[in-house]
This record gives structure tokens, sequence and C-alpha cells, in this order.
């Protein structure tokens, strides 16, 4: 490897002392040669004498200026074609070693080792000559080999620097300029630790320490390093002793530039931890940190809690407003709950509307609830989405590790118990973790296995309550409700049971084989030459969403023989307020079936005009609520009237629900308020024999011991 170093004076090698006459070999040879042939010129006439020759003719003047005149001619040619001969060849290698010098003065200057020559000399013959080109040839070899070596580290994209022990740069490679924007010459002679980033320096000295140390490196450095713009970049470091070495001595750092990967790491750490859309944590961070501080709590007794907490009603905003509008108040929400956690709190969105707190230390643990506490008033404050206003309410749960041990379960688990409880309980408030709020989810649990096999154990069955016509109390129809005798429990409230079937999926079977009885059992009480008895039937929002819905309630009355327009299905808002255009589309695929929709519940809603403009309702339900009141609030009976004067206008029937007493029914009765149902003209009771009310009668108060009236909702 070349480099600036100056290079050590190689000593030459001492030979035998040969008579040198001058400075240059083939004047010498000349004198030999030309002297030589003078001498067998002087010898010669004496020699002819040995050959017979008379010593007066041999040593006449004449001859031996002849002899010496063509001996000197003789040494003279042998010298000239010794010149020609031998040098000629030695032209052509010298010529060959000016341009290998040349290339390797190039080189050595300027790091550029392209464009030397490649031509060899030919070897024909097996004297010193012939040896002399082949070590030529041999040099040109060595000499490509290192080209070849040096043109890849020129070129490669690492970048090659030789330093001191200390660190200064001894040689650098021209890729520095390529990957960090520096001049290769201007890095000579400085601290490549001028370069590191003042965090890595101290890792960057230790590897060098290490390696002129002796001791292993291991794997490579990360490190950042300075580029000429002043920005950081990743790189990977090896170092290499070469001290030793007389062609380099000196530490070699071959140096990587790792910074995309670095980046694409952050980033796939980014998307494994962070919730891409409120930018918290997310689950999988937030359940590593949680068994970190569950260890701390173990090993070391660190108190912790944790929030669990769910937003009560993103999903109308979500259908009411748009999916965008719904992500912008999770990022509203996000952070303000942030807002309210002191450093070292970690707050990380679970999944969906699913949000969860993570407080360690003891002053956490005491400060659970408030922090709680803290949240709620913080999203008292409606949150402006663009043009818009929204109130949100989040139900809360707390557990503080010391309690939830207590009962030997997991602290994120009974901070979810404590959020269900709050939610059932009212919502909009927080829940603290007590040890009777597991046995509750317990029974819950066992609950929710047991109506797993109510369908089919025969332990479902639905209850009829009439709803009649006013004035008179004709009975019409009847709605069909959904009861569950537990073998022992006994009546389990639908109140408690429906929510879990809706969680669990169950409500689709259920609703399915609720469509298919009550629709029996309305054909079976149709009377030929009698009014139909009209059947109304709960439908819950999941139960709705389900694609095959419409094919279950066609296959229903297909089944019965049950004429469509006899039945009515009872729908809420909350399964209304959803994707517009999929419940338009499912409505009119029910109304081509030939049945009747009812809004139940109307009046409570926010929207519910709208529902009547953009859905094919046939039918109000007026809320409970308000018929409490009818005969002592002015209030709610100016309510009544108005929805009944709303179904007239919009030639829709009107039905009051919960009816209870007689002022109600003459308040109602007063409206003009056509239909009614409610405990006053009949509780739910099993299917009635053959002594039930005839379509067409008047009933008042029946059953008086039957099962208080509940709905399947």
């Amino acid at each position: 490897m070349a480099h600036s170093r100056p290079t050590p004076r190689v000593q030459p090698t001492h030979r035998p002392h040969r008579l040198r006459l001058t400075r240059r070999v083939f004047w010498d040879l000349a004198v030999y040669m030309v002297g030589l042939g003078v001498a067998v010129g002087v010898v010669f006439p004496y020699f002819t004498v040995l050959l017979g020759v008379p010593r007066p003719m041999a040593t006449r003047p004449e001859l031996v200026m002849a002899c010496l005149g063509a001996g000197f001619v003789v040494g003279a040619a042998n010298y000239a074609l010794c010149r020609v001969v031998v040098g000629g060849r030695l032209a052509v290698l010298s010529a060959h070693l000016h341009a290998v010098a040349e290339t390797i003065a190039r080189g050595s200057r300027t790091g550029d080792w392209t464009g030397g020559t490649t031509e060899r000399i030919g070897v024909d013959s097996d004297d010193e000559l012939g040896e002399t080109a082949r070590a030529f040839n041999e040099l040109l070899d060595t000499l490509e080999a290192g080209a070849h070596f040096r043109s890849l580290v020129r070129n490669a994209s690492d970048i090659i620097t030789v330093v001191d022990p200390a660190g200064r740069i001894s040689y650098q490679t021209p890729s520095v300029t390529a990957v960090l924007g520096h001049s290769r010459d201007a890095l000579v002679d400085t601290d490549v630790h001028d370069l590191v980033h003042p965090d890595d320096v101290t890792a960057h000295r230790g590897q060098l320490a290490a390696v002129v140390a002796g001791c292993p490196t291991g794997l490579p450095l990360a490190h950042r390093m300075r580029h000429a713009s002043g920005a950081w970049r990743w790189m990977e470091t090896v170092a290499a002793d070469l001290l030793d070495d007389p062609a380099v001595a000196g530490v070699v750092l071959t140096t990587r530039d790792v910074s995309d990967r670095h980046e694409l790491e952050d980033a796939l750490r980014t998307q494994a931890f962070q919730d891409t859309l409120t930018g918290l944590p997310n689950r999988a961070l937030f359940m590593d940190r949680l068994r970190a501080a569950e260890d701390a709590c173990r090993t070391a007794a660190v108190p912790m809690a944790v929030l669990f907490l769910d937003l009560d009603d993103l999903k109308p905003v979500n259908d009411t407003l748009g999916h965008d509008v719904g992500d912008t108040l999770l990022r509203a929400v996000a952070a303000r709950i942030q807002g309210c956690l002191r450093p070292g709190d970690l707050a990380a969105r679970l999944a969906g509307d699913e949000f969860a707190v993570l407080l360690a230390g003891a002053a956490g643990s005491r400060d659970a609830a408030g922090v709680g506490a803290d949240i709620m008033r913080s999203l008292a404050q409606p949150v402006q989405l663009g043009d818009r206003q929204v109130q949100v309410s989040l139900s809360i749960g707390v557990a503080s590790s010391g309690t939830s041990a207590a009962v030997e379960l997991g602290l994120l688990r009974a901070a979810d118990i404590a959020m269900y409880v709050a939610k059932t309980t009212g919502k909009g408030r927080v829940e603290v973790f007590e040890g009777g709020h597991h046995a509750a989810q317990l029974e819950l649990d066992r609950l929710r296995a047991d109506l797993h096999h109510a369908l089919d154990a025969g332990e479902l069955e639905l209850y009829y309550q009439p709803i009649v016509a006013l004035p008179g109390g004709t009975v019409t129809g009847y709605e069909a409700l959904l009861r569950w005798n537990h073998p022992l429990r006994g009546v389990v409230s639908p109140q408690v049971f429906i929510p879990l079937a809706e969680d669990t999926g169950l409500i689709i079977r259920i609703g399915r084989w609720v469509t298919r009885e009550a629709t029996r059992q309305a054909a079976a009480w149709q009377r030929p030459g009698a009014p139909g008895l009209r059947m109304n039937i709960n439908v819950s929002a999941r139960q709705f969403q389900h694609p095959g819905f419409a094919d279950d309630v066609a296959d229903a009355l297909t089944a019965s023989g049950l004429d469509p327009h006899l039945l009515t299905l009872e729908l809420t808002e909350s399964l209304l307020v959803q994707d517009a255009p999929l419940v338009a589309g499912r409505l009119r695929r029910l109304k081509e079936l030939g049945l009747r929709l009812a809004l139940d519940d109307f009046g409570t809603g926010f929207s519910s005009l709208s529902y009547l403009r953009r859905f094919p309702i046939d039918i109000l339900k007026i809320d409970k609520s308000f018929v409490d009141g009818i005969a002592t609030s002015p209030e709610d009976r100016a309510v009544t009237g108005a929805i009944v004067q709303l179904g007239r206008t919009l030639r829709l029937d009107v039905v009051a629900e919960g009816v209870e007493d007689e002022r109600q029914v003459a308040a109602l009765e007063s409206l003009g308020c056509p239909s009614a149902q409610g405990y006053h003209f009949g509780r739910p009771v099993p299917p009635p024999g053959p002594d039930r009310p005839a379509a067409g009668a008047q009933v008042r108060t029946t059953c008086q011991g039957a099962a208080p009236i509940l709905t399947s909702r």
C-alpha cells in the first residue's frame, strides 16, 4: 500500500571490487576491447616467428604497424558490434524502466496509478540479458498486481485510513471525499478523532487503544462522523494493527457509511414500537415496559400503577363525521393524556380507541387515581376539530400493583376490569380496581361460557308484550322479547347477557333464532278473516351489520309463511349511526321484502330527524323517559306531542313505550297518539295458550306476577 510516509532508504548490496576506468560501462568496454586488439597486434609478429616466419621479416616495422592497426580495427569493430547488440537490448530495458519509474513517481505523488506501461520485453535468450528481461517482466507483473489492489482501494466505497497509535492520520484513501466530502490531502497529519461525534469519541479512542494493545476488537464500532456539510453520518469502523508492517507502519481503520441502514433500522424500530397515528408508544412497547416494571416490583418492591382508558363514543364520530375526523380526535386525546403525565410516566395507544398509562414508583402508584381525574378534567373541554367541537368521554380503570397482586391478577388486566366497571356503570368516570371487581369479572366470564350453550340447551325463550291501538286498547300486535332461564341462576336479565352476546358474536346466531321463532309464532297466531297480528323484533347493531342478516330475515319469512307486512324490525339510533350508504342499502334490501321498520327510543338521539329523511322508517317509538312524565311534566308532554305531530305529518305510525297507568293513557289519547305498549296493557309473557287475547280484543293489566319488562337491547 502506498502512502505519504517517507520510504526507508535501501542500502546498496556490497559486491566484490572491480576495476573501473570511467563512470560509463561502454567506455570501459571500448578501452578493454581496443586495448586487447592492440595487444594482439603487438604480440602477433612474434607469434608468426613460431609459425616459421623469419625473424627479420616478422619484426619489420611495416608488419608490426600493420598488426597494431589490424588489432585496433578488430577491437573497435568488436566494440561497435557489442554496442549495437547489447546496447540495443539494454536500451529497450531502459525505456521500459523509465516508463515504470514515471508511473511509480506519478502514483506516489497523486495516488493515480492508471496509465502505466504494460508492455513486456521479449525474452529470446537464456543468458544474463534474458534473465534481466525476465526479471523486468516479473517486476511489471508485481506492479500491475499492486496497481489493481491500489485501484480497488482508491475506488472502494469504504474509507481506509492509516493512523498512528494516537490517531494522527498518515494516509487517507480518496474515497473519503465521496463519503464525507473532505479532501484526502487536508486530512493527512490531522487527528482522526476530530471527525468523530463528541458522544462517540470515547468509544472510538477505546477501539484504537484496544487494537494497539493487541486486544481483539470484536464487532465493528458504530459511531457518527462529521460530513463536510456539517451533518453527522453513521459509520462502522474495523481496526487492524499493522504497526509492525514496514510498508504501512500504522493502524488501518476501515470505515463504512451505514447511515441508510441506520435510518432504516430507526424507521423499523419506530414502526415496531410507536403508534403511527398518535405518535405514542404502541402496545408492544407498553407491554415490554410493563414487564420490566413488574420484574422491578417483584425483585425490588418498586410499586407501580396502570390506567386503562377507553373512549366511550368514538364510533358515532367516525360514522357521522368521517374516519379522518375520528383520527384527528384520537391524536387530540393522546396529546391531552400525555399533557397530564409526569416525566418518566408512559402513555401508549393499545388499539383503536384504547389507551394505557404506566406510572412507576411510589408517587405514581399513590397518585394514580389523581392522574385519572386530571385526564378527565383535561377532556372536559370540547375538542376543536376544524369548524366542529366534539365532546369526548372516557372511561378509566385504575389498578395498583398492591391491589392486583392481592388477587393474583396482572396489572393491565386489573385496570381493564376496572375500566369495564366504569363503562357499565355510567361511562365518563374513573373506577379504581378492587378485589370484588375480579370476582364479578370471573362470574361474568362463567356466564359468558354458559351463554355459549344456552341456545342448544333450550334455555332461551321469547316472551311477548302486546301493542295496542289508542283509544280503546285493541291488541294490534306483539313485541318479542328475549329471556334466558339459566338452570342455576334463574332468569338472567337481558341487560346482562345481551352485551355478552354482542361481545362474543353469539348475537348473530341468537338473533337468527329469535327471527325464526318470532315469525313462526306470529304465523301460528293468524286467523282467517281476523285482522292480522303484527310481530315486532328488536335488531342489535352487530346483528344488522352481519352481511347475511337480510337473507336470514327472508329465510325466516319463507319458512314461517308469515305475510312480510306483518313483521316489524325495531332499530336503534346506534345502529343507524354507521356508514350511511351501507345502512341505506341494507334497509332498502329489507324493505324490498315487504316488512316495516321502526325507530326505537325516538327522541333520545342527537340526529333523529336526519334519519327520517335519509332512511325508509315506517314507525316511531316514543322513548319511555318521555312517557313517564307525560301526565305531570309540560316539557315531556310537549316533546311527546311534537313526536306525535311529526309522525302524523310524515305519515308515520307512532307507538308510545312504557305506559304504566291510566293518566299516561289519557294524556296520550288527548295528544292523538295512535298506539302504545307497557305494563298497563300487559307484561311480557310466554306465548299464550288457547285463551290468549284474540286479535281485536281489549286488554288491561294482565299477568301481574310476570317478570318486569326488559328489552333485548
